[in-house]
């Protein structure tokens, strides 16, 4: 038995946009009930992929797809159809280093874990055109390497009880992966849920334990998305996260030629219109955005901010060198007025949850439509069984 959706678009144009939606399990019927991937029927009668989670307790069922274009203020029906649809986003995983992501058959990105390393990251983050967008362990000739910390895509914070988990020096703490709760291909979407703990340079000491929910989408090369939710939980006592620049809960370092700062052909933008580091840096936004050249096109990435976050909008910590940072705890050294000091304790037993987007795209943020998309992320399309 099919099931007819109804999408309204709401104030906003929608082009290939990710949506979910939760609905009762005997409301889908049986036929559902131990499908995980299956097909959504266009009114025009395209077939998609779309992707079920049963909750826990059985109760529900979250249906994610993604919508193929909707103009504001009108509305598509939909027929959600338990035939299955193939997993086209696909996960390689070696166990103890890393987990490839291939959307399509084309690899996206990999997450890196390995023990040895200071802290986890995704890198590549594989651009519109077929090269990454950030940057690894080199540079092209020409370009200065600087700040070896910077790893791509990355979570950190320079004050964690007093330990520096920014930096790589000799006394910088160290995230070590403990655990993955749950790694998922699907039709829509793959996921990757890992749980990492905070500890000293010497292993004694934990922190604090943070755990990063990674879901990448199966959209086209020109508009890649992850969405990225970091949960910080005070699992051996309160958490201090002190008043510092040095820090991102979310962090990207473009690749090189990307750049504001010569050699590179990048430009900076922010939600206000804010552009380059000198109206950016330290500024609060709902969204930042860093495009330039890879080769000869012209490529950009963009991190969205949720209004459920904690001191939203946040403060941009963004540089012409190509750092772009999402830091909520550096008001006092971002305003220069140490009155207003942002530090800030998690209580022991209690959690910090972030929800953050990472937007993929052509060109820059008007030719990336960014703040179309940023909409897409906080004001969704809705969408309901008729």
């Amino acid at each position: 038995m099919s099931v007819e959706i109804l999408v309204k678009a709401g104030e906003h144009d929608r082009e290939i946009c990710p949506v979910t939606f939760t609905v009762g399990a005997e409301k889908l019927g049986k036929e559902f009930k131990d499908v995980k991937s299956c097909t959504v029927i266009s009114e025009s009668k395209i077939k998609m992929p779309a992707q079920i989670e049963l909750s826990e307790d059985g109760k529900s069922m979250s249906v994610s797809f993604i919508i193929d274009s909707i103009k504001a203020g009108t509305q598509k029906k939909y027929t959600l159809s338990p035939d299955a649809f193939a997993e086209t986003v696909k996960l390689s995983h070696i166990e103890g280093k890393n987990i490839d992501v291939f959307i399509r058959g084309e690899h996206f990105t990999t997450y890196h874990y390995n023990k040895e390393l200071l802290k986890p990251f995704l890198y590549p983050i594989m651009g519109p055109f077929g090269h990454t967008v950030t940057r690894g362990d080199e540079s092209p000739e020409g370009h200065n390497h600087d700040h070896i910390h910077h790893r791509s895509l990355w979570v950190s914070y320079g004050e964690v009880n007093h330990a520096d988990f920014w930096s790589e020096g000799d006394n910088a703490g160290r995230q070590v992966h403990k655990a993955f709760n749950k790694i998922l291909e699907g039709s829509v979407f793959s996921e990757i849920y890992a749980t990492n703990e905070w500890i000293t340079r010497d292993g004694k000491k934990k922190m604090v334990e943070e755990s990063r929910d990674m879901k990448f989408y199966n959209l086209p090369r020109s508009q890649r998305i992850i969405d990225m939710t970091v949960t910080f939980f005070a699992s051996d006592g309160d958490v201090f996260f002190g008043d510092t620049k040095e820090a991102g809960l979310i962090s990207v370092r473009v690749y090189p030629t990307m750049t504001v700062s010569p050699p590179g052909t990048g430009k900076i933008e922010n939600a206000y219109g804010g552009i380059n580091e000198n109206e950016t840096w330290g500024k609060m936004a709902q969204w930042c955005d860093y495009s330039g050249f890879v080769d000869s096109n012209k490529v950009g990435i963009a991190v969205f901010d949720h209004p459920k976050n904690f001191r939203y909008p946040t403060y941009w910590h963004v540089r012409n060198y190509g750092l772009m940072t999402a830091n909520i705890f550096g008001t006092g050294t971002f305003e220069n007025d140490p009155s207003k000091d942002g530090s800030w304790t998690l209580k022991a037993g209690e959690k910090l949850v972030l929800r953050y987007r990472v937007y993929v795209h052509v060109g820059d943020a008007k030719d990336g439509k960014v703040g179309e998309k940023y909409h897409d992320f906080i004001n969704p399309p809705s969408v309901s069984l008729i």
